[in-house]
């Protein structure tokens, strides 16, 4: 019985079988369709195949397919080239829809250029990209710090180290002397001239790096001329990540750090300091500052045991960086969104310092129907900074914090001492009451939103239209009360100034795209109009009779300054037509032509034509190169264009009335004089740039290797050109001058092992650039001079055929130690020839020590830059660090200036100072004795410092949870992280830090490199975690 139950329980299983062999055997449809993860587009060509079978189908072109199956277990794969396989087991599935993930090889990578895309392979410009995955290893602050080193060829600087302190920008050195050097910034689409008078107001300082997609940097005038009059800076294309098609995806990352101060300059601690004020009384009496009384007090103070204080680590402290992001994103069905908040509070190591910044954006895309796409992105960033936000500020601060008596007591006032004694109001200060009661605020918020639509006309033809507004408004004030000095002799300042900034750009398009067999071609016309519109309003007020609230309570100031209004209104017109043609994808071309106009220029010069041609060989297409097996890829690119400045003052070209103000009797009159004489001829400064660029990949793309060499040359420089007295003006800005930049850029990247669990890829950056002045009018040199000593004069030079911004001065020779070498010293009309003074070199040797004898002494423009990357990943572990350099370039420290000098008082002095200060005890000394202080007076060799250095920006260690792990609680991934920013800095520079510049104007342009009472170099420790949900 049993065995016969068995037999039947087999025959059933066996006839249900059959039956669902037969059903399956009437072979099912499946349908379906096949398209981009990326952007939704459907993909035609894909090739679905049936597992372990030659049956197979491809897409139409709306990507659809529908392919017979005979066995439920059959297995769909769907492959293309360039996109990444799948597969699918069919089972009760009648409609199976696919998404295929681009897999991209460097070379398949499609890069953004102006007005288009482009993939690398088919460049002829010299185009670097730097994608936003690559910026998340070192989480940096700012997509400024992201970039530095990153890119060849382009220079990043910061104005110092505080929080959201500004940077500038160099692409392939500066094109202008006077214009703006600053590139033009295109984000998602939107151009943006940067405020070149304002580094912190860079608007790449508004953006949150997490919502960074990818940032090219167009450098040579081929990839830039498409840019005309707004090009010849390079320009910066930033785009924001949108979302991808799948289900929503939502991403959180926290991060907490805390920072220090990494090092502060060597000057006396509190015993040295006394015992330098007790010995150098008798020993040094040439000014008569050391008298027996003075010299006794500090006596009794070191008797006491009296501890002094370090002033620069009470206004400092651990400072601790908070940094929040979140987003949301996804598509389905033609449309991608992406929303996004992020939030970084920054405290400074120096109390009272702070950076807020919030960011908020929306981008969406949505497709209708088959020929039509519409989308925004809008984006919202709020910055605010308090404390010490400008370098000006710092200067009474961080100058007065080194030079301070180490036993002044907390509670000094400068208001216990007469108003006339003027020098000791002015050389002393409260560093605790400056952080404690100066006001110092700046806000500012950028709404920057781009509409658009793109309309599928033909098969080959699209035409793309949008508009855009960037909204900038920024505030700063500033209160400095009685008890500091800023505020002393007013009773209180405070100083005001409100900015609205409004662009609006409109841009329309046709592209169109045709391939006849191996003719492959691409053509663009663009109609671009822009407006600007500027409004700044300035005033300020003192003499306070209630000073707690500051700028709380401004209806207690008794005086108010005459406001100041400036209003700056500006419109443009471009056009562009681009031609792009490719022979088997082995001949290249590449040909646009732009016209701007501009209502800033002469009548006569509105508008300016931009020219610019490219070609490239992609060698590694021909059969004999191929025959070699060495080469992915050899590609020759050559290039030439023009392109236009623009950035310079509006109503230049106009004659304009300046206001002056008038007492008559006891009315204050209003009038108005002739300010400046009308040039209807003024216009572009005009750049011309050849480039040679070669690519080469290896090594099935392993190994990867660009580099180009260029020459550039500005012509029609804005200058202020003398005019005769007969005009009745002193000078007017003519077009006069020319400078040139030559230089060498090379990039490698490698990805050096990659096997199942562990890969490791590096890249590497070098470059040079060298600015020469070529013409400068009827003029063979220029002078500037930067604000850090009002008797300085002059020590920023151009002169024709030396480098661009070079520093100039005296060299010191030797200190005078003996009447019989004074004897037999060169008169100097400069310095009294007196024993412990310094002896400046006579270099025409005429026997006199005058201003002919400044000679250059240092240069602002390094020999090389560059940086490297390495990252490396073991299973779920992942480490990263970041090196950058600068060799050859010179920095004036202008801090010593006020520490090395004996004769002032009680202030506190350089350590290596003292030992090697002349003395009646120590002769030989190699350093100044105690002489007049008008030595500090004049530039010279011994404050020019080399300014190279190698830096470690990050350290970065990370660990990837389990997947299975994550899977049990409901996460797609999770990050832990650690980082170490600034861990380590190589240089021979003394003070904080050599990569620095401060002030701002024509002089901090052509003369950058100046450090003045800077903010501090720190070092920070962080941990976060990034979680996908």
């Amino acid at each position: 019985m049993k065995n016969q139950l068995k037999l039947l329980r087999h025959s059933l299983i066996f006839l249900f079988s059959l039956l669902c062999f037969s059903v399956w055997a009437q072979e099912v449809v499946v349908t379906g369709t096949v398209t981009n993860q990326e952007d939704g587009m459907p993909l035609p060509g894909v090739t679905i195949r049936i597992e372990g079978t030659n049956d197979g189908v491809i897409t139409d072109f709306d990507g659809n397919y529908t392919i017979k199956v005979d066995n439920p277990n059959a297995r769909l794969l769907f492959s293309y080239t360039g996109f990444a396989e799948q597969s699918v087991v069919v089972g009760d599935q009648r409609t199976i829809n696919i998404s295929l993930e681009p897999v991209f090889t460097d070379l398949d990578e499609v890069v953004v250029v102006g007005y288009g895309t482009a993939k690398r392979r088919d460049l002829t410009g010299a185009v670097a990209s730097v994608k936003g995955t690559s910026m998340e290893k070192g989480k940096p602050l700012s997509v400024q710090s992201a970039l530095a080193g990153r890119v060849a060829g382009v220079q990043i600087s910061q104005t110092d180290n505080s929080p959201g302190a500004g940077v500038r920008m160099l692409v392939r050195g500066g094109s202008t002397l006077t214009g703006g050097n600053q590139p033009l910034y295109v984000i998602d689409n939107f151009p943006i001239v940067p405020d070149n008078s304002d580094p912190s107001q860079n608007p790449l300082a508004d953006l949150n790096p997490n919502d960074i997609e990818s940032v090219e940097v167009l450098k040579d005038a081929s990839a830039t001329a498409v840019f005309g009059a707004l090009g010849a800076n390079g320009v910066i294309l930033i785009t924001t990540k949108l979302g991808k098609l799948g289900k929503p995806q939502i991403n959180f990352e926290y991060n907490s750090g805390v920072s220090y101060m990494t090092n502060t300059p060597n000057i006396l601690d509190d015993q040295e300091y006394l015992q330098w004020q007790i010995e150098r009384g008798p020993q040094l009496n040439f000014i008569n500052s050391g008298n027996q009384s003075s010299i006794q007090q500090w006596i009794d103070i070191q008797n006491s045991g009296q501890e002094g204080s370090v002033w620069i680590d009470r206004i400092t402290r651990p400072a601790y960086t908070n940094q929040a992001d979140i987003s949301f994103s996804g598509g389905a069905e033609g449309t991608r969104y992406r929303l996004s908040a992020g939030y970084l509070g920054q405290e400074g190591v120096i109390k009272n310092s702070d950076f807020n910044r919030t960011n908020l954006s929306a981008n969406l895309e949505q497709k209708i129907g088959k020929k039509i796409k519409i989308g925004s992105t809008i984006t919202y960033s709020s910055k605010k900074t308090e404390g010490l936000v400008t370098v000006w500020d710092q200067n009474s601060l961080l100058k007065t914090v080194f030079q301070l008596n180490p036993f002044m007591p907390d509670d000094f006032d400068i208001a216990d001492f007469p108003e006339d004694d003027a020098t000791f109001i002015w050389n002393s200060e409260n560093v605790l009451t400056y952080i404690d009661e100066v006001q110092n605020f700046s806000e500012s918020e950028r709404v920057l939103g781009n509409l658009f639509l793109e309309y599928k006309l033909a098969d080959n033809l699209s035409w793309y239209t949008s508009y855009g507004i960037n909204q900038f408004n920024d505030e700063d004030s500033q209160f400095y009360p009685s008890s500091v000095r800023r505020g002393f002799s007013n009773n209180g300042y405070a100083r005001f100034r409100t900015r609205k900034t409004e662009n609006t750009n409109f841009q329309t398009r046709l592209n169109y795209n045709k391939s006849i067999e191996k003719h492959s071609f691409n053509a663009t016309t663009v109609f671009e109009a822009r407006t600007h519109d500027l409004n700044i309003q300035t005033f300020g007020a003192s003499n306070f009779e209630e000073q707690s609230l500051g700028l709380f309570d401004l209806s207690s100031a008794a005086q108010s300054d005459f406001p100041v209004n400036i209003v700056d209104e500006r419109t443009a017109l471009s056009f562009l037509a681009r031609l792009g043609y490719s022979y088997a994808d082995k001949y290249l071309l590449t040909a646009s032509y732009r016209g701007d106009a501009d209502s800033r220029f002469g009548s006569n010069n509105k508008w300016g034509y931009f020219p610019s041609l490219a070609l490239g060989w992609v060698a590694s297409e021909e059969d004999f190169i191929k025959d070699l097996n060495t080469f992915d890829l050899f590609k020759l690119r050559l290039s030439y264009g023009e392109t236009g400045n623009s950035q310079i003052p509006t109503y230049q070209s106009l004659a304009r009335l300046n206001t002056q103000r008038y007492i008559f009797g006891d009315a204050l009159v209003v009038g108005q004089v002739p300010g400046s004489v009308a040039n209807p001829d003024l216009q572009w400064e005009i750049t011309t740039q050849y480039n040679i660029g070669l690519d080469l990949s290896f090594f099935k793309n392993r190994l990867s290797v660009t580099t180009d060499a260029y020459y550039k040359e500005t012509n029609d420089l804005l200058l202020d050109v003398q005019l005769p007295l007969t005009s009745g003006f002193e000078t007017a800005v003519q077009n006069v001058g020319s400078i040139s930049n030559k230089g060498l850029e090379f990039a490698v990247q490698s990805l050096n092992i990659d096997t199942e669990n562990f890969s490791w890829n590096t890249t590497f950056t070098w470059s040079t650039n060298k600015s020469e002045v070529l013409d400068l009018g009827e003029r063979e040199e220029m002078y500037f001079s930067r604000v850090f000593n009002y008797n300085f004069r002059d020590e920023i030079l151009l002169r024709v055929g030396e480098e661009v911004g070079t520093f100039v001065g005296y060299i010191e020779d030797e200190v005078l130690n003996s009447e019989n070498e004074i004897a037999n010293s060169p008169e100097s009309q400069l310095l009294e020839n007196i024993p412990g003074q310094v002896k400046f070199k006579d270099v025409n040797g005429d026997g006199i020590i005058d201003t002919n004898d400044r000679v250059i002494i240092g240069k602002t423009q390094p020999d090389f830059i560059g940086g490297f990357n390495s990252e490396m990943v073991y299973k779920n572990f992942d480490f990263s660090f970041f090196l950058r350099w600068s060799y050859g370039n010179d920095v004036i420290n202008a801090n010593p200036l006020f520490l090395d000098r004996v004769g002032n008082g009680n202030w506190n002095t350089l350590e290596g100072f003292v030992p090697n200060a002349f003395t009646p005890l120590n002769p030989d000394g190699t350093v100044h004795g105690q002489v007049p202080d008008t030595y500090s007076n004049f530039m010279k060799s011994s404050i020019v410092e080399d300014g190279s250095f190698l830096k470690c920006d990050y350290i970065t260690l990370g660990y990837t949870l389990p997947q299975d792990m994550m899977t049990n609680y409901g996460l797609k991934s999770m990050r832990l992280f650690s980082r170490v920013n600034n861990p380590f800095m190589i240089t021979r520079y003394s003070w904080f830090d050599p990569e620095v510049s401060t002030g701002f104007g024509t002089a901090a342009k052509v003369g950058p490199g100046v450090d003045y009472a800077t903010y501090p170099r720190s070092v920070t420790f962080t941990v976060g975690a990034s979680i996908k949900l």
